[in-house]
C-alpha cells in the first residue's frame, strides 16, 4: 500500500537499521547455511570475505565446511555464529568458547531443525555431499571435537540460559513460527527472535516464514528484535517483511547462487544489487526510513488482517 506526496527523495532515503548493538547499512544481512564449498572452493571464507565486502553482518553456519575461526578472520564486518546444540554438552561448551574467542558478538540457537534434514530433491540427486568435505568445527584434523550429526532433539528455554551464562552473549532464537512460542523464550532470555522455517527444508507443510510473521512480530510487542529469513529474493520482500513486524531480514538463496558464480565478489554484488533494489522500492513505497514501515504499507488478509492499520 504505497503512500504518495510524501516528500520523500533519494538523497534522504535512509536503509540503516540497528540491531543488538550494530549499526548496519541496510536491513539485511547472510543468512546461516551449511557446507558452502558445494558450489565454491573456498566455501564460507568467499561468502564472509563478500558480506563484509558489503559492509553487513554474516551469520555462520554451524554446518560450515570451514571452522568458525577461518570463517571469522575473513570479514571485517559483524558476524553471529549460529549454534546446533550438541548431545554432549562439552562439546556445545567448546563451540561456544571458540566463538566468543573468536570475535562472533551473538549466538543464533537453532530451534527449527532437530537433526541434518533430507528433503526430497537432495534426496533424488543421490545426496551428493563429496567425500572430500567435512563439517569444519567438528574435524579433529582442523581442532574440532564431536559428531555434528548427534544434535540435541530435547531443546528446553533452559538452554538459552545454558548460552548465555556460558558466553556472556546475546542470544538469537531461530525457527519461531508460533506466537505462543515467544513468550517463555523470552522470559529465558532471549535477546531476539528469528521468524523461520529453515528455507522450508526441515518439515513439509509449515506456514511460510512471511506467512508466521505478523503474529509472531505482535507477540513479541517490540520487547526485542524480530528478525526473519526464508524467501528474501528482491527489495520489496524486505519491505513486505519490515512493514509486517521485522526488524531486518536474513538473506540465504541468492546469497548462495552469488558464491557459485562469482565467489566473495558474487556475494558482494547480490547484497548490493539487493540494496539498490530496495532503495529503488522505498522511493516508490513513499517511505523515507526503514523505521518508517508499518502494518499500513501492507494490504492484508486471512488471521493476520487485524495488524492492518491507516
Amino acid at each position: 500500500m504505497t503512500h504518495r506526496l510524501t516528500g520523500v527523495s533519494p538523497d534522504a532515503l535512509d536503509l540503516s537499521v540497528e540491531i543488538l548493538g550494530h549499526k548496519l547499512p541496510f536491513p539485511f544481512f547472510v543468512a546461516p547455511m551449511g557446507a558452502h564449498r558445494m558450489v565454491h572452493e573456498e566455501g564460507e571464507v568467499a561468502t564472509a570475505r563478500g558480506a563484509g565486502m558489503a559492509g553487513t553482518l554474516y551469520c555462520s553456519s554451524g554446518a560450515s565446511n570451514m571452522t568458525l575461526e577461518q570463517i571469522a578472520e575473513a570479514t571485517a564486518g559483524p558476524k553471529w555464529f549460529q549454534l546446533y546444540f550438541n548431545q554432549d554438552v562439552n562439546v556445545t561448551k567448546s563451540l561456544l568458547r571458540r566463538a566468543k574467542n573468536a570475535g562472533y558478538s551473538a549466538i543464533v540457537l537453532t530451534a527449527d531443525a532437530l537433526g541434518p534434514g533430507m528433503p526430497d530433491q537432495f534426496r533424488a540427486m543421490g545426496a551428493p555431499f563429496r567425500s572430500d568435505m567435512s563439517f569444519g568445527n567438528h574435524d579433529p584434523a582442523r581442532g574440532g571435537t564431536g559428531d555434528f550429526m548427534a544434535q540435541k532433539a530435547d531443546l528446553t528455554p533452559d538452554d538459552i540460559k545454558m548460552i548465555k551464562d556460558e558466553t556472556g552473549l546475546p542470544v538469537i532464537v531461530k525457527g519461531i513460527l508460533r506466537a505462543k512460542d515467544v513468550d517463555p523464550i523470552i522470559a529465558a532470555g532471549a535477546d531476539a527472535i528469528q521468524v523461520s522455517n529453515h528455507g522450508g527444508r526441515q518439515i513439509d507443510g509449515v506456514p511460510g516464514a512471511i506467512s508466521a510473521l505478523p503474529l509472531v512480530a505482535k507477540a513479541v510487542d517490540g520487547r526485542v528484535p524480530v528478525i526473519m529469513d526464508s524467501g528474501i529474493r528482491r527489495g520489496i520482500d524486505v519491505i513486505r517483511a519490515l512493514s509486517m513486524g521485522a526488524t531486518c531480514v536474513a538473506v540465504g538463496r541468492p546469497v548462495m547462487y552469488g558464491l557459485g558464480v562469482g565467489g566473495a565478489p558474487g556475494v558482494k554484488s547480490v547484497l548490493e544489487t539487493l540494496a539498490t533494489e530496495l532503495r529503488s522500492d522505498m522511493l516508490l513505497t513513499g517511505a523515507r526510513s526503514v523505521a518508517d514501515l508499518d502494518p499500513s504499507y501492507i494490504a492484508m488478509t486471512g488471521p493476520s488482517a487485524e495488524m492492518q492499520e491507516g
